[in-house]
Protein backbone atom coordinates (compact mmCIF):
# COMPACT_ATOMS: atom_id res chain seq x y z
CA UNK A 1 0.00 0.00 0.00
CA UNK A 2 1.26 3.65 -0.93
CA UNK A 3 1.94 5.10 1.87
CA UNK A 4 2.30 8.90 0.05
CA UNK A 5 5.62 10.27 1.40
CA UNK A 6 5.48 13.89 1.26
CA UNK A 7 8.63 15.68 -0.34
CA UNK A 8 9.81 17.69 2.55
CA UNK A 9 9.97 14.55 4.80
CA UNK A 10 12.40 12.64 2.47
CA UNK A 11 15.27 13.53 3.47
CA UNK A 12 14.78 12.58 7.04
CA UNK A 13 12.83 9.54 6.36
CA UNK A 14 15.86 7.96 4.10
CA UNK A 15 18.20 8.97 7.87
CA UNK A 16 16.33 7.25 9.60
CA UNK A 17 15.53 4.21 7.94
CA UNK A 18 18.31 1.41 8.18
CA UNK A 19 19.96 0.92 4.58
CA UNK A 20 19.60 -3.26 5.01
CA UNK A 21 15.86 -2.91 4.89
CA UNK A 22 16.21 -1.10 1.53
CA UNK A 23 18.72 -2.63 -0.61
CA UNK A 24 19.63 -5.80 -1.78
CA UNK A 25 23.48 -7.61 -0.84
CA UNK A 26 25.65 -6.71 -3.58
CA UNK A 27 25.40 -8.64 -6.95
CA UNK A 28 27.85 -8.37 -10.32
CA UNK A 29 24.61 -8.44 -11.98
CA UNK A 30 24.47 -4.59 -10.90
CA UNK A 31 28.16 -3.54 -12.30
CA UNK A 32 27.14 -5.35 -15.60
CA UNK A 33 23.60 -3.11 -15.86
CA UNK A 34 24.92 -0.19 -14.37
CA UNK A 35 27.98 -0.13 -17.18
CA UNK A 36 25.11 -0.82 -19.98
CA UNK A 37 23.32 2.67 -18.50
CA UNK A 38 26.57 4.45 -19.11
CA UNK A 39 27.27 3.42 -22.31
CA UNK A 40 23.93 3.91 -23.41
CA UNK A 41 24.06 7.45 -21.86
CA UNK A 42 27.21 7.90 -24.22
CA UNK A 43 25.07 6.70 -27.72
CA UNK A 44 22.88 8.96 -27.25
CA UNK A 45 24.62 12.38 -26.00
CA UNK A 46 26.89 10.87 -29.26
CA UNK A 47 23.82 11.30 -31.49
CA UNK A 48 22.51 14.48 -29.81
CA UNK A 49 26.00 16.54 -30.30
CA UNK A 50 25.86 15.26 -33.90
CA UNK A 51 22.41 16.83 -34.67
CA UNK A 52 23.69 19.77 -33.21
CA UNK A 53 26.79 20.15 -35.00
CA UNK A 54 25.39 19.08 -38.38
CA UNK A 55 22.93 21.66 -38.39
CA UNK A 56 25.18 24.66 -36.74
CA UNK A 57 27.30 24.49 -39.68
CA UNK A 58 27.82 27.60 -41.36
CA UNK A 59 28.20 28.48 -44.86
CA UNK A 60 31.90 29.20 -45.06
CA UNK A 61 31.97 25.99 -43.16
CA UNK A 62 30.19 24.34 -45.33
CA UNK A 63 31.80 26.15 -48.41
CA UNK A 64 35.21 24.59 -46.88
CA UNK A 65 33.77 20.92 -46.97
CA UNK A 66 32.92 20.88 -51.16
CA UNK A 67 36.02 22.39 -51.91
CA UNK A 68 38.02 19.46 -50.10
CA UNK A 69 37.94 16.07 -51.87
CA UNK A 70 38.16 14.36 -48.32
CA UNK A 71 35.61 11.51 -47.67
CA UNK A 72 34.85 12.63 -44.24
CA UNK A 73 33.81 15.95 -45.34
CA UNK A 74 31.82 14.51 -48.75
CA UNK A 75 29.95 11.87 -46.24
CA UNK A 76 29.29 15.39 -43.79
CA UNK A 77 28.20 17.27 -47.39
CA UNK A 78 25.84 13.61 -48.19
CA UNK A 79 23.87 13.74 -45.28
CA UNK A 80 23.44 17.74 -44.77
CA UNK A 81 22.06 17.36 -47.98
CA UNK A 82 19.57 14.79 -47.21
CA UNK A 83 18.61 16.00 -43.83
CA UNK A 84 15.26 14.27 -43.40
CA UNK A 85 16.99 11.01 -43.85
CA UNK A 86 19.81 12.51 -41.46
CA UNK A 87 17.06 13.95 -38.83
CA UNK A 88 14.94 10.65 -38.70
CA UNK A 89 18.43 8.13 -38.07
CA UNK A 90 19.61 10.53 -35.13
CA UNK A 91 15.79 10.89 -33.92
CA UNK A 92 15.72 7.16 -34.00
CA UNK A 93 18.81 6.19 -32.32
CA UNK A 94 17.92 8.88 -29.45
CA UNK A 95 14.39 7.43 -28.79
CA UNK A 96 15.90 3.53 -28.63
CA UNK A 97 18.78 4.32 -26.73
CA UNK A 98 16.71 6.56 -24.16
CA UNK A 99 14.10 4.06 -23.87
CA UNK A 100 16.42 1.41 -23.34
CA UNK A 101 18.00 3.60 -20.70
CA UNK A 102 14.77 3.54 -18.68
CA UNK A 103 14.26 -0.13 -19.53
CA UNK A 104 17.79 -0.94 -17.52
CA UNK A 105 16.91 1.58 -14.87
CA UNK A 106 14.18 -0.15 -14.12
CA UNK A 107 15.04 -3.75 -13.98
CA UNK A 108 18.59 -2.10 -11.83
CA UNK A 109 15.95 -1.17 -9.53
CA UNK A 110 14.43 -3.85 -8.93
CA UNK A 111 17.57 -6.40 -8.30
CA UNK A 112 18.63 -3.34 -6.13
CA UNK A 113 15.86 -2.60 -3.98
CA UNK A 114 14.41 -4.61 -2.16
CA UNK A 115 10.95 -5.57 -3.35
CA UNK A 116 8.81 -5.16 0.14
CA UNK A 117 10.40 -2.01 0.13
CA UNK A 118 9.21 -0.61 -2.72
CA UNK A 119 5.67 -1.93 -2.26
CA UNK A 120 5.87 -0.11 0.67
CA UNK A 121 6.52 3.26 -1.02
CA UNK A 122 5.43 3.82 -4.64
CA UNK A 123 5.27 7.07 -4.33
CA UNK A 124 8.95 7.40 -3.11
CA UNK A 125 9.60 4.62 -5.84
CA UNK A 126 7.98 6.92 -8.44
CA UNK A 127 9.69 10.36 -7.82
CA UNK A 128 13.37 8.94 -7.47
CA UNK A 129 13.09 7.08 -10.76
CA UNK A 130 11.43 10.03 -12.79
CA UNK A 131 13.99 12.53 -11.04
CA UNK A 132 16.90 10.09 -11.23
CA UNK A 133 16.48 8.99 -14.63
CA UNK A 134 15.65 12.73 -16.50
CA UNK A 135 18.17 14.48 -14.67
CA UNK A 136 21.27 11.61 -15.85
CA UNK A 137 19.61 11.91 -19.42
CA UNK A 138 19.18 15.24 -19.77
CA UNK A 139 22.80 16.43 -18.18
CA UNK A 140 24.36 13.45 -19.69
CA UNK A 141 23.01 13.00 -22.87
CA UNK A 142 21.63 16.13 -23.96
CA UNK A 143 23.04 19.52 -22.27
CA UNK A 144 26.82 18.36 -21.99
CA UNK A 145 27.06 16.99 -25.46
CA UNK A 146 25.25 19.72 -27.41
CA UNK A 147 27.40 22.54 -25.48
CA UNK A 148 30.78 20.89 -26.41
CA UNK A 149 29.25 20.38 -30.13
CA UNK A 150 28.34 24.08 -30.66
CA UNK A 151 31.75 25.41 -29.90
CA UNK A 152 33.32 22.51 -32.09
CA UNK A 153 30.93 21.64 -34.82
CA UNK A 154 33.02 20.82 -37.51
CA UNK A 155 35.92 18.28 -34.81
CA UNK A 156 32.51 16.49 -34.06
CA UNK A 157 30.83 16.18 -37.18
CA UNK A 158 33.76 14.97 -38.24
CA UNK A 159 34.67 12.75 -35.80
CA UNK A 160 30.97 11.17 -35.24
CA UNK A 161 29.34 10.95 -38.95
CA UNK A 162 30.88 7.72 -39.14
CA UNK A 163 28.74 6.54 -36.20
CA UNK A 164 25.83 8.20 -38.34
CA UNK A 165 26.50 5.92 -41.26
CA UNK A 166 26.79 2.66 -39.25
CA UNK A 167 22.81 3.67 -37.60
CA UNK A 168 21.67 4.67 -40.86
CA UNK A 169 22.44 1.55 -42.55
CA UNK A 170 21.49 -0.36 -39.33
CA UNK A 171 17.79 1.55 -38.85
CA UNK A 172 17.56 2.21 -42.81
CA UNK A 173 14.14 0.03 -43.20
CA UNK A 174 12.59 2.42 -40.48
CA UNK A 175 14.58 5.58 -41.36
CA UNK A 176 12.39 5.08 -45.13
CA UNK A 177 9.31 4.45 -43.28
CA UNK A 178 9.58 7.47 -41.19
CA UNK A 179 10.32 9.30 -44.37
CA UNK A 180 7.22 8.29 -45.72
CA UNK A 181 5.11 8.72 -43.56
CA UNK A 182 6.07 11.93 -42.93
CA UNK A 183 5.92 12.91 -46.57
CA UNK A 184 2.20 11.70 -47.04
CA UNK A 185 1.15 13.92 -43.18
CA UNK A 186 2.87 16.79 -45.23
CA UNK A 187 0.84 16.40 -48.55
CA UNK A 188 -2.55 16.01 -46.49
CA UNK A 189 -1.63 19.32 -44.24
CA UNK A 190 -0.08 21.12 -47.09
CA UNK A 191 -3.28 22.79 -48.09
CA UNK A 192 -3.81 23.64 -44.19
CA UNK A 193 -0.78 25.86 -43.67
CA UNK A 194 -1.29 29.82 -43.89
CA UNK A 195 0.31 32.00 -46.28
CA UNK A 196 3.58 33.82 -44.73
CA UNK A 197 3.99 37.18 -45.22
CA UNK A 198 6.42 39.51 -45.30
CA UNK A 199 5.89 40.94 -42.12
CA UNK A 200 5.68 36.89 -40.61
CA UNK A 201 9.27 36.52 -41.86
CA UNK A 202 10.77 39.95 -40.55
CA UNK A 203 8.91 39.53 -37.06
CA UNK A 204 10.72 35.72 -37.17
CA UNK A 205 14.27 37.61 -37.89
CA UNK A 206 13.83 39.32 -34.91
CA UNK A 207 13.43 36.87 -32.53
CA UNK A 208 16.26 35.06 -34.40
CA UNK A 209 18.79 37.42 -34.08
CA UNK A 210 17.20 39.10 -30.64
CA UNK A 211 21.09 37.95 -29.16
CA UNK A 212 23.34 39.36 -31.97
CA UNK A 213 25.42 42.18 -29.99
CA UNK A 214 28.28 42.95 -32.65
CA UNK A 215 28.27 45.25 -35.56
CA UNK A 216 28.46 42.45 -37.62
CA UNK A 217 26.00 40.31 -36.91
CA UNK A 218 23.26 43.48 -36.78
CA UNK A 219 24.24 44.55 -40.54
CA UNK A 220 23.76 40.72 -41.70
CA UNK A 221 20.14 41.20 -40.15
CA UNK A 222 19.77 44.50 -42.18
CA UNK A 223 20.21 42.56 -45.24
CA UNK A 224 18.34 39.80 -44.30
CA UNK A 225 15.53 42.14 -43.93
CA UNK A 226 16.15 43.83 -47.05
CA UNK A 227 16.03 41.13 -48.80
CA UNK A 228 12.29 39.86 -47.28
CA UNK A 229 11.22 43.46 -48.44
CA UNK A 230 13.12 43.76 -51.72
CA UNK A 231 10.20 42.68 -53.62
CA UNK A 232 7.70 45.30 -52.27
CA UNK A 233 9.39 48.35 -52.89
CA UNK A 234 7.91 50.34 -55.39
CA UNK A 235 10.86 52.79 -57.71
CA UNK A 236 9.14 55.82 -56.62
CA UNK A 237 10.38 54.60 -52.99
CA UNK A 238 14.24 54.80 -53.84
CA UNK A 239 14.43 57.32 -57.01
CA UNK A 240 15.76 60.57 -56.50
CA UNK A 241 13.63 63.19 -58.07
CA UNK A 242 13.64 65.20 -60.37
CA UNK A 243 14.57 68.39 -58.50
CA UNK A 244 17.72 66.47 -57.20
CA UNK A 245 18.68 65.31 -60.66
CA UNK A 246 21.93 67.32 -62.97
CA UNK A 247 20.92 66.93 -66.43
CA UNK A 248 22.71 68.55 -69.33
CA UNK A 249 20.41 70.61 -72.14
CA UNK A 250 20.78 68.98 -75.61
CA UNK A 251 22.20 72.38 -77.24
CA UNK A 252 24.63 72.72 -74.67
CA UNK A 253 27.84 73.17 -75.83
CA UNK A 254 31.13 70.62 -75.19
CA UNK A 255 32.58 73.08 -73.07
CA UNK A 256 29.21 73.33 -70.43
CA UNK A 257 28.85 69.54 -70.38
CA UNK A 258 32.72 68.87 -69.19
CA UNK A 259 31.89 71.82 -66.73
CA UNK A 260 28.89 70.10 -65.32
CA UNK A 261 30.69 66.43 -65.26
CA UNK A 262 33.31 68.11 -63.92
CA UNK A 263 31.18 69.57 -61.09
CA UNK A 264 28.26 66.74 -60.75
CA UNK A 265 30.85 64.17 -60.27
CA UNK A 266 28.65 61.23 -62.17
CA UNK A 267 29.31 58.81 -64.64
CA UNK A 268 25.52 59.08 -66.22
CA UNK A 269 24.62 62.68 -67.17
CA UNK A 270 20.52 62.55 -68.51
CA UNK A 271 20.04 64.92 -71.29
CA UNK A 272 16.85 67.03 -71.78
CA UNK A 273 15.42 69.18 -74.41
CA UNK A 274 13.75 72.45 -72.90
CA UNK A 275 12.63 70.60 -69.52
CA UNK A 276 13.20 67.15 -67.86
CA UNK A 277 9.58 65.74 -69.17
CA UNK A 278 11.94 65.53 -72.31
CA UNK A 279 14.51 63.49 -71.50
CA UNK A 280 16.15 62.41 -74.72
CA UNK A 281 18.21 60.16 -73.80
CA UNK A 282 21.73 59.20 -71.12
CA UNK A 283 25.60 60.46 -71.58
CA UNK A 284 28.14 58.41 -70.37
CA UNK A 285 31.36 60.17 -69.08
CA UNK A 286 33.54 57.42 -70.27
CA UNK A 287 32.25 58.05 -73.79
CA UNK A 288 33.96 62.09 -73.70
CA UNK A 289 36.89 61.02 -72.19
CA UNK A 290 38.57 60.09 -75.99
CA UNK A 291 37.17 63.09 -76.62
CA UNK A 292 38.75 65.78 -73.85
CA UNK A 293 41.25 67.51 -76.25
CA UNK A 294 38.17 68.80 -78.51
CA UNK A 295 37.05 72.40 -78.75
CA UNK A 296 34.06 73.73 -77.38
CA UNK A 297 32.08 72.83 -81.06
CA UNK A 298 32.95 69.30 -81.11
CA UNK A 299 29.48 67.55 -81.67
CA UNK A 300 28.55 65.15 -78.43
CA UNK A 301 25.32 64.99 -78.97
CA UNK A 302 26.37 62.02 -81.03
CA UNK A 303 27.29 59.84 -77.94
CA UNK A 304 24.04 60.21 -76.11
CA UNK A 305 22.72 56.84 -75.30
CA UNK A 306 18.81 55.82 -75.42
CA UNK A 307 17.31 56.04 -72.24
CA UNK A 308 15.43 52.84 -70.17
CA UNK A 309 12.45 54.51 -68.79
CA UNK A 310 10.15 52.81 -65.88
CA UNK A 311 6.72 53.51 -63.99
CA UNK A 312 6.32 54.86 -61.07
CA UNK A 313 4.89 51.80 -59.77
CA UNK A 314 7.39 48.99 -60.79
CA UNK A 315 8.70 47.23 -58.31
CA UNK A 316 12.96 47.09 -57.67
CA UNK A 317 13.18 43.49 -58.11
CA UNK A 318 11.71 43.72 -61.53
CA UNK A 319 13.92 46.95 -61.86
CA UNK A 320 17.22 45.05 -61.31
CA UNK A 321 15.86 42.45 -63.96
CA UNK A 322 15.40 45.05 -66.27
CA UNK A 323 18.73 46.53 -65.77
CA UNK A 324 21.19 43.41 -65.65
CA UNK A 325 18.75 42.22 -68.96
CA UNK A 326 19.58 45.77 -71.05
CA UNK A 327 22.71 46.05 -69.09
CA UNK A 328 22.23 49.84 -67.96
CA UNK A 329 22.78 51.03 -64.32
CA UNK A 330 19.96 54.25 -64.90
CA UNK A 331 16.49 54.61 -65.58
CA UNK A 332 14.18 57.81 -65.83
CA UNK A 333 11.18 57.01 -63.67
CA UNK A 334 7.65 58.44 -65.33
CA UNK A 335 4.63 58.91 -63.92
CA UNK A 336 0.81 58.21 -65.42
CA UNK A 337 0.96 60.88 -67.67
CA UNK A 338 4.08 60.38 -69.11
CA UNK A 339 6.36 63.35 -67.59
CA UNK A 340 9.46 62.49 -65.82
CA UNK A 341 9.75 61.68 -61.91
CA UNK A 342 13.26 61.38 -61.52
CA UNK A 343 16.08 59.27 -62.18
CA UNK A 344 16.84 55.65 -59.90
CA UNK A 345 20.03 53.52 -60.54
CA UNK A 346 21.69 50.02 -59.92
CA UNK A 347 23.14 51.69 -56.62
CA UNK A 348 19.59 52.96 -55.21
CA UNK A 349 18.57 49.28 -55.55
CA UNK A 350 21.45 47.38 -54.16
CA UNK A 351 21.31 50.13 -50.86
CA UNK A 352 17.94 48.70 -50.25
CA UNK A 353 19.46 45.43 -49.57
CA UNK A 354 23.37 46.33 -48.30
CA UNK A 355 22.53 49.39 -46.96
CA UNK A 356 24.13 52.73 -48.32
CA UNK A 357 27.28 52.76 -50.43
CA UNK A 358 29.74 55.09 -50.28
CA UNK A 359 32.54 55.08 -52.95
CA UNK A 360 36.25 57.57 -53.13
CA UNK A 361 33.99 60.23 -54.78
CA UNK A 362 31.31 61.12 -52.15
CA UNK A 363 31.52 63.31 -48.83
CA UNK A 364 31.27 61.61 -46.24
CA UNK A 365 30.01 64.65 -44.30
CA UNK A 366 27.26 65.45 -46.52
CA UNK A 367 23.81 64.18 -44.89
CA UNK A 368 20.72 65.20 -45.55
CA UNK A 369 19.42 64.64 -42.01
CA UNK A 370 20.96 66.04 -38.35
CA UNK A 371 20.31 64.65 -35.43
CA UNK A 372 19.90 66.57 -32.51
CA UNK A 373 18.88 63.18 -29.92
CA UNK A 374 17.50 60.05 -29.92
CA UNK A 375 13.73 61.81 -30.43
CA UNK A 376 14.82 65.10 -32.23
CA UNK A 377 15.69 64.92 -36.38
CA UNK A 378 16.21 67.41 -38.49
CA UNK A 379 15.40 66.80 -42.05
CA UNK A 380 15.70 68.33 -45.48
CA UNK A 381 12.34 68.51 -47.17
CA UNK A 382 13.38 66.58 -50.48
CA UNK A 383 14.25 63.24 -48.19
CA UNK A 384 12.50 60.46 -49.44
CA UNK A 385 10.10 58.59 -46.82
CA UNK A 386 11.66 55.46 -47.62
CA UNK A 387 14.97 57.41 -46.48
CA UNK A 388 13.68 58.79 -43.36
CA UNK A 389 12.02 55.54 -42.90
CA UNK A 390 15.62 54.06 -42.62
CA UNK A 391 16.88 56.92 -40.27
CA UNK A 392 14.15 56.62 -37.82
CA UNK A 393 14.46 52.82 -38.23
CA UNK A 394 10.66 52.44 -38.70
CA UNK A 395 9.04 49.94 -41.42
CA UNK A 396 8.96 51.21 -44.48
CA UNK A 397 5.19 51.76 -44.46
CA UNK A 398 4.97 53.59 -41.36
CA UNK A 399 3.44 56.58 -43.62
CA UNK A 400 1.34 54.63 -45.86
CA UNK A 401 -2.06 55.56 -44.39
CA UNK A 402 -1.27 59.27 -45.24
CA UNK A 403 1.38 59.21 -47.61
CA UNK A 404 -0.99 59.14 -50.32
CA UNK A 405 1.07 59.93 -53.73
CA UNK A 406 3.99 61.75 -51.92
CA UNK A 407 7.03 59.80 -52.14
CA UNK A 408 8.80 62.69 -49.81
CA UNK A 409 8.99 64.39 -46.25
CA UNK A 410 7.75 67.96 -48.06
CA UNK A 411 5.05 65.67 -49.79
CA UNK A 412 3.99 64.30 -46.70
CA UNK A 413 3.71 67.70 -44.81
CA UNK A 414 1.02 69.02 -47.56
CA UNK A 415 -0.86 65.82 -47.55
CA UNK A 416 -0.90 66.24 -43.56
CA UNK A 417 -1.90 70.03 -43.92
CA UNK A 418 -3.96 70.01 -47.16
CA UNK A 419 -2.30 73.39 -48.42
CA UNK A 420 1.76 74.30 -47.67
CA UNK A 421 2.68 75.07 -44.39
CA UNK A 422 4.49 77.82 -43.16
CA UNK A 423 7.99 78.33 -41.04
CA UNK A 424 6.53 77.18 -37.72
CA UNK A 425 3.58 75.42 -38.45
CA UNK A 426 3.26 72.10 -36.76
CA UNK A 427 1.61 69.11 -37.72
CA UNK A 428 0.88 65.65 -35.84
CA UNK A 429 0.17 62.46 -37.05
CA UNK A 430 0.08 58.99 -34.22
CA UNK A 431 3.73 59.25 -32.29
CA UNK A 432 4.65 61.96 -34.67
CA UNK A 433 5.14 65.62 -34.31
CA UNK A 434 6.63 67.71 -37.23
CA UNK A 435 7.61 71.47 -37.17
CA UNK A 436 7.80 73.29 -40.12
CA UNK A 437 11.66 75.07 -39.43
CA UNK A 438 12.43 76.76 -43.42
CA UNK A 439 9.56 77.19 -46.30
CA UNK A 440 8.73 79.33 -49.21
CA UNK A 441 6.04 80.18 -51.48
CA UNK A 442 6.41 76.87 -53.27
CA UNK A 443 7.99 74.00 -51.09
CA UNK A 444 8.77 72.72 -47.72
CA UNK A 445 12.71 73.64 -47.43
CA UNK A 446 13.55 71.83 -43.69
CA UNK A 447 11.64 69.89 -40.97
CA UNK A 448 11.98 68.83 -37.59
CA UNK A 449 10.80 65.69 -36.70
CA UNK A 450 10.11 64.32 -33.21
CA UNK A 451 9.05 61.13 -32.28
CA UNK A 452 7.10 61.00 -29.38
Amino acid sequence: MDDGIPIPFLCNFLLAISWNEIFNPFDITYVYEIAGIVVLLFLTGMMSSTEVALFSLDYQQIQALENTSDKTDKLILDFINKPRRLLATILLAITLFSLSIVLLFESLTALWIKREFLERHKTLEFIAKVCFETFIIVLFAEVIPKIYASQHNLKVARILIFPVRFFNTIFKPFVKALISISNFFEKRLEGSHRNVSAEDIDAAIDIATAQDTNDTERNDTKILKGIVKFGNIAVTQIMRSRMDVVAIEKNANFEELLNLVRESGYSRIPVVEDNFDKVDGIVYVKDLLKYLDAGKDFHWQQLIKPALYVPESKKIDDLLEDFQAKRVHMAIVVDEYGGSSGIVTLEDVLEEVIGDIKDEFDDASEIDFKKLDNHNFIFEGRTALNDVCKVLELPSDAFDEVRGEADSLAGLMLELNSEIPIEGDELRYQNFTFIILEADKTRVIRVKVTLN
